[in-house]
């Protein structure tokens, strides 16, 4: 049985592990921080699929700058340090799936395509690390449903009547990303291949 790892929000976690179950994932851990490996910790090599969601950095009261820096600060940094504690624990042609945070219902603002291009740079640089290993990385926007995310992650693409797709279709997945984000999707997902 496969294995998966969700770290992020408190709120969305629990969610995303039971959609993952109905997947036919074996959860290893589910929870805001990535488990360390060693003692008493898992073993490298054993997580084959690992979603990533964004935390709770959203405070309403603050100002717009001071938002800005939290998600950066806080967030973004939180989320690279988790990658790179599990980075050890991923099986050879892993999944990761990252949930980018930022849009807010049917509204993509310019600090949401910031944002999304930052959790990014977080994909390429783990398909750069293991890459060769068959480990496959792809980022999807906060709007997805968890059955969505968990679908992804098993390597299918949810179309009504449509069977599963190879990873190589994840272009239709995100069919608003402007020509560069394709561009830049379709390479990661060649590097990913070779």
């Amino acid at each position: 049985m496969p294995t998966a790892m969700v770290t992020g929000s408190p709120e969305r976690v629990p969610d995303i592990a039971i959609a993952l179950k109905s997947e036919g994932f074996d959860i290893l851990a589910a929870g805001a921080e990535a488990p360390v490996n060693g003692p008493g910790g898992l073993t490298p090599g054993s997580v084959d699929c690992y979603v990533q969601l964004p935390g709770s950095s959203l405070h309403p009261d603050r100002s717009a700058v001071a938002q800005a820096r939290a998600v950066i600060a806080d967030e973004l940094l939180a989320r690279f340090d988790a990658a790179a504690r599990l980075a050890p624990l991923l099986a050879p042609r892993a999944t990761v799936v990252l949930v980018a945070d930022g849009r807010r219902g049917e509204v993509e603002t310019p600090e949401s395509r910031a944002l999304r291009r930052l959790v990014g740079v977080l994909a390429e640089a783990i398909l750069r690390d293991h890459g060769s290993e068959g480990v496959r990385a792809t980022v999807v926007d906060e709007d997805r449903a968890p059955d969505e995310i968990a679908a992804l992650a098993r390597g299918r693409v949810l179309r009504p009547g449509a069977a599963a797709v190879p990873w190589s279709a994840y272009a239709e997945v995100e069919p608003g990303l402007p020509f560069a984000n394709w561009r830049d999707e379709v390479l990661c997902l060649l590097s990913a291949a070779e």
